[in-house]
C-alpha cells in the first residue's frame, strides 16, 4: 500500500491578516488597551486550521521590505502607487499576529524585493516537485495561476478546498489561463494597467476564444466597437501587465521543509500571548484549565510588551521583555456582556421623589452628571432633563420637559434646587464630554464648577491612539457594557425625533445609564492615572481645568459680517467661472471639472496624459496626481486652482453663515481636546483651524470675523512667533539658534547664512526661503523627497545635500532627532515637555515605509506637542487671571499658535500687555518667548 502523501499548508500571511482586520466582528481591546479584533479573528482562524486540517507541515509567508522594494517597481514605477494608508490600528495588530505565529512554532518566510505570492509560488513548485500535497491558505486570485494536481487553495472561513477543476467551475477559466485573464483585466488595487472595460467574465471569454491576450489584438474586427477602441488605444499595455501579474517561482531563498514540520503549538508561548490579550475562550481551546478572568468590575495587573527591536533578517531580533504597568480592566472577547437591564435606575418625576432625591444628592461629595437635550448643538439645545449617579449600578433621571401629559417637576424649581450643588466647586463632578453639559446648563442659568474628571479626556490622555472616545465605545471596550443606543429612542435620519418626545420611562433608563457608566469609567480611569504620575499631573493641572476655558470660549462665540462673506463669495464665484472657461478652452471640449470621471477621461483619454495611479473607479485625479501633471499640461494646474477656490467658497464663504446661532448671531465652534494625538486642539462645526492663510483669498475670509459691538470693541490677536523653532532650540540647545533668538534676529536668515556659508547681510530672498522651509520641515522629520516637493526647482539629490548641510552645521538638532527616535524604539512612546505621551507602536516595524513614517512622527510629536502644551498653559493662566482681576477682554478662539480676543477699545493697550505677559511667561524656556499682538476692526486687521 502506497504511503500517504504529506500535507504542507502555506498561509498567505498578509492576505489573512487583512481578512481578519475587515471581518464583521465587534471591536476588541486587550487589558492594556491594545486593539485586538484582527488579532483575535486571525488567531481563531489559525487554531481552526490546525484543528480541522491537521497539517503535517505548516508555514506562513509575508511581504517584507515594503512596496517600494518590490522588483515590479523596476518594471512599472507606478505599481501599487494608489495603495491607501493603513488604518492606525492595523499595524500594531499585524506585529502582534506575527509574534504569535512565530512563538507558536510556525516558521515565517519573507524576502525584501519580492512579494509573498512570489515566495508562495516558489515554495509550491519546490514542494510539488518533491511529491507533497500543498494547500495555499488564501483566496487571493493572484495565486490561481499556480494551482495544479498537487497544489490547491484552502479557504479557512468556509473550510473549502479549491482545485483546478473547481476553480474553472467557479470563475470560468483554468489555472493555466489565469495569467492571460489577469493581463487583460489589470488590477486596480495594485495599479496594474489592463484594458478598460474588461472584467473577469469578459476576459475569461476572450481567453477561451483566442487563447492569449496578445491574440485578441489580431481579431479586433470581431470585437464590439467600444471594446475594439479600447484594445487599439491600450493594447500596448499588455506586455507590462503580463510581467506584473506573472508570479516568480524561482526566487532564491533558503528553505528546508523539515523546519516546517508541525507537531502542535508551543502551548507556553500561546498561553502567554492569549492570557495577556484576554482571549479566555481561545485559552480554553488550548486546554489551559486555570484561566484568570478580567472582569469589568476589577482592575488587574497586566503585561504590556515593549515594541519589538527590529534587526535585519526575518523577525530574528524580537525582544519580548515585558514592562509591567497597571492597566485598566478591559473586556475579554468572551466575557459576559453587561447591560443596564435590571439595575437601579430611577425616574424622579414627582415633587415627593424629587425632595427625597435632593436630600440624598446634597450628602454626596462626588457624583456623575449628565444632561438630556433637544440637540447635539450645545448653544441651540434645550434642557429636557438631568441624570446623576454616585454608586455603580444606580442612576437618577430628573426630567424638566417631556411629552405632553407626562408628569415632571417644574423646570425652574429643579434648576433653583440643583444650582448651588452644581456651582459648588468643593463638590466634585465627573462625566463624559462634560463641556457640552456645562454649556447647556450655562444657557439654563447654572455654571457647573468642580469638574474632577471628564472620562473622554482622561481616556484620551491615557491612550491617544484610540479611534473613538464616545461613551458607548468606551463602555463596550473597557467595561464590556452594551449601552442603550440613542437611535433606539429617537430613531435615525428623516424619521428622527427629539428626546423630549420620547416616553419618560425610556429616557430615564437611557439617561441614568449614561450617568452610571460615566461614573464607572471615571473610577476605572482614575486608578489607571494613579499608575502614570506624569499623565495624572497633566490631567489634573492642565487638561481638566482647561475644560472650563474651552467652555467659556464656546459660550462666547465670535461674530461675523455676513455681507462681507456674501461679497467675497460673489467675487470668488466670478473667478471660478473664469477658471472653468479657461479649463474648457485648454482642454478643447466641454466637461464638468467637478466630476472625477469626466476629468479623468479628458486628462488621460483626450489629452493623453500619463496615468500616475488608479483607484477603484479608474485613474486617480487627486491633488498629488494633478500636481505632478501640472508640468506637462496647463489643464491640471488650472483644475488645482479651480478646486481650491471652489472648496474655499463652499466650505467658508457660503456655509459659515449656517453656523450662526439664532440666539446671539455668533458662531460657536467646538474645541476638541481629543482631536489630535500631539495634544493640539482641533475645532469643528465649523472647523476654524483650517482657514487657509497662505493665499490672499484665504486671508480675506478673516475680514468677515468682527467684534460683536463694532462701536466699542476690537478683535485682539496674540500670536506666538516661531514657537516650534523656539521649542526646538530649547530641546537641542543648538548655540546658533539660541543666539539668534536671544538677539531677536531673523532666525531663517541666520540659518541660511550658516547653511549656505554666506555673511548674514548677503543672504538673498531665495536662500532665506529655502532655510525657512528646511527649518519647519526638520520639525516634521522631512525627507529629501518631501523637501524637494516643497521647494520649486529642487531635485531630491539637491534636497538631500541641503539637509546634510543643515545637519552638519547644526549637529545638536540631528542628535535630538536621533534621541526622539531611540526613545520611541526603546519605550514605545515619546513625551512632550509636560510629560504628555504619544505611543508609536510601529516604530520598529519591519516595513521600511511605516518605520520611516513613525520616526518622523516621533520627532514631530515632541516639538509640536510641547508647543501645544505651552499655549494651553497660556490659555489657562489668562483665563484664571481674567476671572480674578475682572478683565474686560473675552477669549474667543484658539487657532494653532494664536489666540483671538474681543476687547473694548478703552482697555486694548492695557490688556494686550497683560495677555503678552501671560503668554511669554507661560513656560520658562532657555530661549525667550515672543508674542506678536495686534488689534483691529476684524480678525485679519488684527494680524
Amino acid at each position: 500500500m502506497a504511503e500517504a502523501r504529506k500535507t504542507f499548508y502555506i498561509i498567505d500571511g498578509h492576505a489573512q491578516i487583512y481578512r481578519a482586520y475587515f471581518a464583521p466582528f465587534r471591536d476588541l481591546t486587550s487589558p492594556t488597551g491594545e486593539p485586538t479584533r484582527a488579532t483575535f479573528v486571525f488567531t481563531q482562524m489559525l487554531m481552526n486550521l490546525v484543528q480541522q486540517r491537521k497539517p503535517d507541515y505548516l508555514a506562513m509567508v509575508i511581504d517584507e521590505g515594503g512596496d517600494e522594494t518590490v522588483f515590479r517597481k523596476d518594471i512599472y514605477p507606478e505599481y501599487k502607487a494608489n495603495r491607501k494608508e493603513r488604518p492606525d490600528d492595523f499595524t500594531p495588530q499585524e506585529q502582534r499576529i506575527l509574534r504569535i505565529v512565530k512563538d507558536a512554532g510556525v516558521p515565517i518566510f519573507g524576502k525584501p524585493g519580492f512579494e509573498a505570492d512570489d515566495l508562495i509560488a516558489t515554495l509550491a513548485r519546490k514542494l510539488c516537485d518533491s511529491g507533497w500535497d500543498i494547500f495555499l491558505v488564501s483566496k487571493d486570485k493572484d495565486l490561481r495561476q499556480i494551482l495544479n494536481d498537487c497544489t490547491r487553495m484552502y479557504d479557512p472561513q468556509t473550510d473549502e478546498v479549491i482545485d483546478s477543476k473547481k476553480l474553472e467551475e467557479k470563475v470560468g477559466y483554468a489555472p493555466n489561463e489565469a495569467v492571460e485573464v489577469q493581463t487583460l483585466m489589470g488590477d486596480a488595487i495594485d495599479n496594474v494597467p489592463g484594458i478598460p472595460g474588461i472584467g473577469e467574465k469578459t476576459a475569461a471569454k476572450l481567453i477561451k476564444k483566442y487563447g492569449k491576450a496578445d491574440e485578441v489584438l489580431q481579431h479586433l474586427d470581431e470585437l464590439t466597437p467600444k471594446m475594439r477602441e479600447n484594445f487599439e488605444k491600450f493594447g500596448d499595455r499588455l506586455p507590462i501587465a503580463r510581467q506584473l501579474v506573472t508570479l516568480k517561482n524561482d526566487v532564491d531563498m533558503a528553505f528546508d521543509p523539515a523546519s516546517c514540520a508541525f507537531h502542535g503549538f508551543n502551548i507556553d508561548a500561546m498561553k502567554e500571548h492569549l492570557s495577556e490579550l484576554g482571549f479566555t475562550s481561545l485559552l480554553k481551546r488550548l486546554g489551559v484549565e486555570e484561566v484568570e478572568r478580567t472582569t469589568a468590575a476589577a482592575v488587574q495587573r497586566a503585561v504590556r510588551l515593549k515594541p519589538a527591536k527590529f534587526e535585519e533578517g526575518l523577525f530574528g531580533g524580537m525582544d519580548l521583555e515585558a514592562d509591567r504597568i497597571a492597566a485598566t480592566a478591559v473586556a475579554e472577547p468572551d466575557a459576559p456582556v453587561l447591560s443596564g437591564e435590571g439595575l437601579d435606575y430611577q425616574l424622579i418625576d414627582t415633587e415627593e421623589k424629587f425632595a427625597e432625591f435632593l436630600t440624598t444628592l446634597k450628602k454626596q461629595a462626588r457624583f456623575a452628571f449628565d444632561t438630556e437635550t433637544t440637540s447635539v448643538d450645545a448653544t441651540e439645545a434645550q434642557l429636557i432633563g438631568m441624570s446623576f449617579s454616585w454608586c455603580h449600578g444606580c442612576g437618577y433621571y430628573v426630567p424638566v420637559r417631556g411629552p405632553a401629559g407626562c408628569a415632571h417637576v417644574d423646570c425652574d424649581r429643579v434648576l433653583e434646587a440643583v444650582k448651588p450643588i452644581l456651582e459648588n466647586p468643593q463638590i466634585k463632578k465627573v462625566g463624559h464630554n462634560l463641556k457640552y453639559d456645562m454649556l447647556v446648563m450655562r444657557s439654563a442659568g447654572v455654571e457647573v464648577r468642580g469638574i474632577e474628571m471628564d472620562s473622554m479626556v482622561a481616556a484620551f490622555l491615557i491612550d491617544p491612539t484610540r479611534l473613538r472616545y464616545g461613551i458607548d465605545e468606551l463602555a463596550r471596550e473597557l467595561l464590556n457594557f452594551n449601552k442603550m443606543p440613542t437611535a433606539s429612542l429617537i430613531g435615525k435620519g428623516k424619521h428622527q425625533i427629539t428626546m423630549d418626545r420620547v416616553e419618560l420611562e425610556r429616557v430615564a433608563r437611557y439617561a441614568a445609564e449614561d450617568a452610571d457608566i460615566a461614573l464607572r469609567l471615571a473610577d476605572m480611569l482614575q486608578k489607571r492615572l494613579e499608575e502614570l504620575p506624569a499623565i495624572k499631573k497633566l490631567h489634573d493641572e492642565l487638561e481638566t481645568p482647561l475644560i472650563d476655558v474651552l467652555a467659556e470660549m464656546e459660550f462666547n462665540g465670535i461674530a461675523i459680517d455676513e455681507s462681507i462673506l456674501k461679497e467675497q463669495s460673489q467675487v470668488l464665484g466670478e473667478r471660478i467661472e473664469q477658471l472653468r472657461k479657461q479649463i474648457m478652452d485648454c482642454a478643447g471640449c466641454e466637461f464638468n471639472p467637478d466630476s472625477p470621471k469626466q476629468l479623468a477621461d479628458v486628462l488621460f483619454s483626450r489629452l493623453g496624459l500619463r496615468i500616475i495611479k488608479k483607484n477603484k473607479t479608474g485613474p486617480s485625479t487627486d491633488v498629488e496626481v494633478l500636481d505632478k501633471l501640472s508640468v506637462e499640461h496647463p489643464v491640471p494646474k488650472l483644475v488645482l486652482e479651480y478646486r481650491s477656490l471652489v472648496k474655499l467658497k463652499n466650505t467658508y464663504l457660503d456655509n459659515l453663515t449656517d453656523h450662526v446661532s439664532s440666539k446671539d448671531n455668533r458662531i460657536h465652534t467646538s474645541f476638541n481636546q481629543t482631536g489630535a494625538e500631539t495634544g493640539r486642539l482641533s475645532s469643528s462645526d465649523p472647523n476654524l483651524q483650517n482657514i487657509p492663510i497662505r493665499t490672499d483669498e484665504g486671508r480675506r475670509i478673516r475680514l468677515a470675523f468682527v467684534p460683536g459691538d463694532r462701536e466699542k470693541n476690537v478683535l485682539l490677536t496674540a500670536d506666538y512667533s516661531q514657537i516650534e523653532l523656539r521649542v526646538l532650540a530649547h530641546f537641542t540647545q543648538e548655540p546658533a539658534l539660541l543666539e539668534a533668538f536671544a538677539k531677536d534676529e531673523d532666525v531663517h536668515r541666520t540659518v541660511a547664512a550658516e547653511v549656505f556659508n554666506v555673511p548674514l547681510d548677503q543672504v538673498n530672498k531665495e536662500q532665506r526661503g529655502q532655510a525657512k522651509i528646511v527649518n519647519f520641515g526638520i520639525i516634521y522629520g522631512v525627507s529629501a523627497y518631501g523637501l524637494a516637493r516643497r521647494i520649486d526647482g529642487l531635485n531630491v539629490r539637491s534636497a538631500q545635500e541641503l539637509i546634510d548641510a543643515y545637519n552638519k552645521r547644526f549637529p545638536r538638532i540631528a542628535q535630538f532627532m536621533d534621541q526622539c527616535v531611540m526613545h520611541a524604539r526603546t519605550e514605545g512612546y515619546v513625551e512632550t515637555i509636560l510629560g504628555r505621551r504619544r505611543p508609536i507602536p510601529d516604530i520598529n516595524s519591519a516595513i521600511l515605509s511605516i518605520r520611516n513614517m513613525c520616526e518622523r512622527m516621533a520627532i514631530n510629536s515632541v516639538v509640536q506637542g510641547s508647543a501645544a502644551d505651552l499655549i494651553k498653559v497660556a490659555m489657562l493662566n489668562i483665563h484664571r487671571r481674567m476671572q480674578k482681576e475682572n478683565w474686560q477682554s473675552k477669549l474667543l478662539l484658539q487657532v494653532h499658535d494664536e489666540l483671538v480676543f474681543e476687547t473694548p477699545i478703552s482697555v486694548v493697550e492695557k490688556e494686550s500687555e497683560l495677555i503678552r505677559q501671560e503668554m511669554t511667561e507661560a513656560m520658562k524656556l532657555t530661549v525667550p518667548l515672543k508674542v506678536e499682538v495686534g488689534s483691529g476692526k476684524n480678525w485679519q486687521e488684527g494680524k
